[in-house]
């Protein structure tokens, strides 16, 4: 097949994906509100604004989820448009068939046992800085309740060490500390189950649901969209609660981003199905398969 036949037939696919993605998303999705703003998105137009990137290569999927987003708030408006959002979904397009060509032939086998270790590890890290960081009496309010020009860590544990060392000379050294303690608490626990989330899905879509249909890249396929749906999320969030939405701007980030990351795992998650299913029809057919990367 001649290179620019490949390309327009990749187009005009392309194309049809995004003519239904933006159906779907003009008359089949909704937005939940959170915290008096539509913070979540409900809706399936994203199998298909999707399909490029996986099926195609990263800069079809930038294209594609670049303008289902433009055209998309154009057809159906939901507030003021802002050109950055557009550029964070084309971005996202990007990274997800990036991440799709980086893992697709990668053994899923030793992937579920990379997935794991990591989990675990996150797993026991979280818990130990947790119980450390509790007996040594460092918490959020640690700064409020000690004199800084007094303070001893010669007995505490390394993690109390370096979070006391890392913030005590700062500006801010309450908030900075309450950061941190984040990060090597809660960040390590939500890394791990993320991790098992993954695993369970991939166990579930592709053993009992999947069976034989391109199960075998199941796991590459969660982890190429949570990973850059949840890029995309948070950089949303960041510019949404700085610029429009003024009452999230009042609420500390996790409280807006926990609620919007739980939405993308399983939104992803339910998503990575159908797109299986679709990459596997696109694999079984002979004159569509020449057109997959």
């Amino acid at each position: 097949m001649a290179k620019s036949s490949l390309h327009v037939r990749r187009i005009t696919i392309s194309a049809v994906f995004l003519s239904l993605s933006l159906i779907l998303k003009t008359t089949f999705s909704f937005y939940l509100p959170m915290f008096g703003q539509n913070g979540i998105s409900i809706g399936i137009s994203g199998i298909f604004s999707m399909m490029p990137s996986i099926l195609f290569g990263p800069f079809y999927g930038a294209i594609v989820s670049g303008l289902s987003d433009l055209i998309g708030f154009l057809l159906k408006p939901t507030g003021p448009y802002i050109p950055l959002l557009t550029i964070i979904a084309a971005m996202g397009g990007f990274i997800r068939g990036i991440l799709w060509l980086v893992l697709r032939n990668r053994d899923s086998q030793k992937m579920r046992i990379v997935v794991a270790v990591f989990s675990l590890l996150m797993l026991v890290l979280g818990i130990l800085n947790f119980a450390f960081l509790s007996a040594d009496g460092v918490n959020n309010s640690f700064y409020d309740n000690v004199q800084i020009d007094n303070i001893n860590t010669d007995n505490m544990h390394l993690i109390s060490k370096m979070l006391i060392t890392r913030t005590i000379n700062t500006k801010n050294p309450s908030k900075n500390l309450a950061a941190y303690i984040i990060s090597v608490t809660a960040g390590l626990l939500g890394s791990a189950i993320f991790g098992i989330v993954l695993l369970v899905a991939d166990i579930f879509i592709s053993k009992k649901i999947l069976q034989d249909m391109h199960k075998g890249h199941m796991m590459q396929l969660l982890i190429a969209m949570i990973v850059s749906g949840l890029i995309v999320t948070t950089l949303n969030t960041v510019l949404l609660r700085e610029t429009v939405f003024a009452s999230w701007k009042v609420l500390p980030f996790a409280i807006v981003w926990v609620p919007r990351v739980i939405e993308e795992i399983l939104g992803n998650t339910i998503k990575a199905y159908f797109i299986a299913m679709l990459l596997g029809i696109f694999n079984q057919q002979h004159t569509l398969q020449k057109l997959v990367i």
